[in-house]
């Protein structure tokens, strides 16, 4: 039996990381090579961080979310309507992070299945425990650390247009352009969101 990859928990740097996003998109459109895309954002401090360090921290996450997405993926990124954009990225970063995928699929969209449509502290700590069982990173970590990977995926969740400020579930009807945008990942891609199948057809 192989054994289980550790979670990743960086992303912590940055929440959606909307405006972010796309200006590292826009710089990867212009020379499609990811080491120079971090050359260009640490010279020219792309992503106008506070300082060198948080400069670095941030674009290294959010190369590591872009970097999945194909080319067709990214130049819609930097040219969808905002709604899209916020979508699209809520996809990169489950796509990268195992942690909030298995959270989207086994929490978020199970709970909108059954009509269940708020998502609170409970359920996020529930699923916390479950996973313990195969990720003892999960028991390692502080408890300041523990409130922080929560209040960053909800505020996640938030941004990308899945939860209000009460952390009720929103419905998501994908527009044609981001079901195409994802085609690729159909199977997938719908589980990610509070959204029935049929919707990501095309």
């Amino acid at each position: 039996m192989s054994e289980i990859q550790r979670y990743k928990l960086s992303f912590t740097a940055t929440a959606l990381g909307l405006t972010e996003s796309i200006n590292v998109a826009e710089v990867y459109l212009g020379c499609h090579d990811w080491d120079i895309t971090k050359d260009i954002i640490k010279k020219e401090n792309t992503l106008q961080s506070r300082t060198i360090a948080r400069n670095k921290r941030v674009a290294w996450e959010i190369i590591h979310r872009l970097s999945l997405l194909t080319n067709d993926q990214l130049e819609f990124l930097v040219e969808g309507s905002l709604e899209e954009q916020r979508l699209l990225l809520w996809f990169a970063i489950c796509n990268y992070y195992t942690i909030i995928r298995e959270f989207a699929v086994e929490v978020l969209h199970e709970k909108f299945l059954v009509m269940d449509m708020h998502l609170d502290e409970d359920d996020y700590h529930a699923f916390i425990i479950r996973k313990a069982d195969w990720h003892p990173e999960l028991e390692e970590i502080t408890e300041s650390t523990q409130y922080k990977l929560r209040w960053v995926l909800f505020k996640m969740m938030r941004e990308a247009g899945l939860l209000s400020e009460d952390n009720d579930i929103i419905r998501v009807i994908p527009t044609t352009r981001l079901s195409q945008a994802l085609h690729p990942h159909a199977d997938f891609a719908y589980r990610i969101y509070p959204a029935f199948p049929s919707e990501f057809e095309v």
